[in-house]
């Protein structure tokens, strides 16, 4: 949190000493703005609007009471930090009227002021923190200026009846809309408490687990505890939505995996993209519509091979072919079965075929199949 000052003195020296020897860094204060008196105080906390006024007591043209005052009617949240070698009764009772963070006494004591600022620095980090409940709804970049509409969502078992039939009978483009409109009825309502949306979490990963269970999708069912857990982990709405939106995609894509067998699909994609050297296993489980862990465990456990394993096979038999031309570069050779670094395509073609590339080209006949 960046915090800015205004220091207010008729005296130059007390204001040229503030400035240059208090630790504004560590107090987490990255603007300080002087005036002269209280009149140029006023103009300049128009314009700067200051967290923290530091201000002489006594001052000609407007004193420190009357700004402080005036500052007061236009910033409320502004803390007040008095100074003063007058002990004059009436300034005290000013000074407690307008609830000032602190009054010290000139000459001023550096130490004492600057505890004096840490504390006032820590009460106002505390007072920036959302309402917690308002973070959950709207995320930590979210727009706080306006407080909660109160609304609380209104629970209807009918909903998530019909929700579980669509889950069963397989109706994914009906149940990822329901639950899409669930999660926008649920945004507008924040004042559900956090505790009873997770809840509603919970009743759909239920839902989901007894489908999957049924239809033995052991990818999803054996996930429950995760799932579970993932309800109290989310800070947010929007990410513990994100995490039942993927289980629901994984659960329907399972159930209709069927139609082609995965590992096919794998292989034939990695044929067609092999060479491209932004290619990843999250772009691949993306371009193919499956969630990224479950392409992975499912492409393992029915081929004996990780993606990433595939992959290099395929290269490293295309590298193979194009080493047979001797006026072929290395890095060319890299480059055409998408690798972007030579060094590392050496690397891994040492470990992968026992033998550099360079000696491979020279002795290709040696290797062929």
């Amino acid at each position: 949190m960046c915090l800015s000052v205004l220091l207010v003195d008729d005296e130059k020296m007390p204001r040229e000493v503030l400035k240059n020897y208090l630790p504004w860094d560590e107090l987490q204060i990255t603007k300080v703005t002087e005036a002269e008196d209280g009149q140029q105080a006023l103009e300049l906390a128009r314009l700067h609007r200051p967290d923290i006024l530091i201000s002489d007591v006594k001052m000609p043209r407007m004193n420190g009471l009357e700004l402080a005052a005036k500052v007061r009617e236009m910033y409320p949240d502004c803390q007040f930090v008095f100074l003063s070698g007058y002990t004059d009764k009436e300034y005290l009772k000013g000074a407690i009227k307008l609830k000032a963070a602190s009054y010290v006494e000139k000459p001023i004591d550096l130490e004492e002021l600057t505890g004096v600022l840490r504390d006032i620095v820590a009460e106002l980090n505390t007072r920036s923190l959302p309402d917690p409940q308002l973070l959950f709804y709207r995320g930590e970049n979210g727009d706080f200026s306006q407080p909660s509409n109160g609304k609380v969502y209104k629970y209807e078992k009918q909903k998530f009846t019909a929700l579980g039939n669509l889950i069963r009978h397989k109706r994914r483009h009906e149940a990822q809309e329901a639950l899409a409109q669930l999660y926008r009825d649920i945004r507008q309502c924040e004042g559900t408490p956090p505790e009873v949306v997770r809840n509603i979490y919970c009743q759909i990963v239920f839902l989901l687990l007894a489908a999957a269970e049924s239809r033995r999708i052991t990818a999803v069912s054996q996930q429950g505890d995760y799932l579970l857990y993932t309800a109290a982990k989310q800070p947010t709405l929007q990410l513990l939505w994100k995490a039942l939106t993927d289980v629901m995609q994984e659960y329907f894509q399972a159930a209709e995996n069927n139609a082609q067998d995965l590992v096919t699909r794998v292989n034939e994609y990695l044929s067609r993209h092999y060479m491209d050297c932004t290619l990843t296993v999250q772009s691949t489980a993306s371009d193919l519509g499956f969630v990224h862990t479950y392409l992975c465990s499912a492409y393992k456990r029915n081929s004996g091979l990780t993606i990433n394993q595939k992959l290099t096979q395929l290269r490293m038999a295309q590298a193979k072919k194009l080493l047979a031309d001797p006026s072929r570069k290395l890095y060319e050779v890299a480059h055409s079965v998408g690798y972007s670094d030579g060094k590392y395509f050496v690397k891994l073609f040492t470990k992968e075929v026992g033998i550099h590339p360079k000696l491979y080209q020279e002795n290709m006949n040696c290797y062929e199949e």
